[in-house]
């Protein structure tokens, strides 16, 4: 059975030169992708960090790539970690043109029901925390979004109709509260994390709906093995636009299930990570397993669960103030090779 995912990937992710790096004091990192996937054909971009801009905490990012079927996708972040040691501001900027699939809902729902749709989009967001004592941070988030939905009407579009079906103008706003008590939040070797987010539209767009998510994680360390465990629980209520339907599947979430299969209006999963710590700082080899699960309020209790499982390589970047992975994972239903830059959990 061929499965939905980034099918056939071959990511090309090196470092630069070590003479180059060492001239900035490795703050800044480049690393070129090229990629392969049955939606887009061959493509390929580069993702540029500035770590420490200016020897301030926080960091900004530049990602751009493109594909043979001309489909495009660029982003830039930044993060300024502290202003006086009391505030974090965070903002997100994207526009681009990209491909995607949508099965609806269902755990998981059948090849048949795929449905091909390109958006192109534009938009982004902005958050300020302020930090309180122990870690603890509290802020709001303000998101705003334009999408021109392109449908295909195949597999469950032909026969079903989706809130944002052809697309529309959302903005959100929200609070969260995060405690942050890991050594490091890219590549943490000890201390916990939680984070509730709470997002409400704003009157006058096209959709209104809320969303809830809940994170939280735990990261030891013995000896030379670090092992993290990580629990995600998210539902959404109202007219959700169907882009931003909760889902499992992808790059940090059911790495095996590809492509955002398993979909529902509540997705929650939990999962393990054990990396091994090498005496070769930039290389550490990584297993992970992974059960989750999908679908409306009433029934999430009682759908089935699905699992994942593989592993890969972690390569460290900055101190592990930033960290490239690569994973290959199984699951009940497909197999998918995943790269991304930041940690999983």
């Amino acid at each position: 059975m061929e499965t939905n995912r980034l099918q056939s990937s071959l990511f090309c992710l090196f470092l630069v030169a070590s003479g180059a790096s060492a001239k900035l004091g490795g703050k800044l990192l480049p690393v070129p992708v090229a990629f392969s996937s049955p939606e887009t054909g061959i493509g390929g971009g580069a993702k540029l960090r500035w770590q420490d801009p200016y020897d301030k905490p926080g960091f900004a990012d530049i990602t751009a790539y493109t594909t043979q079927k001309v489909q495009s996708h660029m982003d830039v972040e930044v993060m300024r970690d502290s202003l006086d040691g009391i505030w974090r501001l965070n903002g997100y900027g994207e526009f681009g043109k990209f491909p995607g699939k949508w099965f609806g809902h269902g755990n998981p729902p059948e090849d048949s029901l795929a449905s091909i749709y390109t958006p192109v989009y534009v938009g982004g967001w902005f958050s300020a925390s302020r930090w309180l004592d122990d870690g603890w941070l509290v802020g709001v988030k303000g998101t705003l979004e334009n999408w021109d939905i392109h449908n295909y009407h195949l597999g469950i579009h032909r026969t079903e109709r989706f809130t944002g079906g052809k697309g529309g103008l959302e903005a959100n706003i929200g609070i969260e509260v995060t405690r942050e008590g890991r050594d490091l939040a890219t590549h943490p070797k000890n201390g916990s994390y939680l984070k509730l987010s709470v997002q409400t539209s704003v009157p006058g767009t096209d959709f209104e709906w809320q969303n809830l998510t809940l994170d939280a994680s735990e990261t030891v360390t013995f000896s030379d093995i670090t092992a993290v465990v990580r629990g995600h629980h998210e539902e959404v209520w109202g007219s959700v636009p169907f882009w931003r339907t909760p889902f499992l599947g992808w790059r940090k979430s059911l790495r095996g299930l590809p492509d955002k299969r398993l979909r529902g209006n509540v997705a929650q999963c939990l999962g393990t990570e054990a990396r091994w710590n090498t005496a070769i700082k930039w290389l550490q080899p990584a297993l992970f397993g992974e059960i989750g699960k999908a679908g409306g309020h009433a029934e999430v209790w009682t759908a089935d669960v699905n699992w994942a499982a593989g592993g890969g390589c972690r390569f460290p970047l900055a101190e592990g103030k930033a960290v490239l992975r690569v994973d290959y994972g199984w699951s009940e239903v497909g197999s998918g090779l995943y790269v991304d830059f930041g940690h999983a959990f």
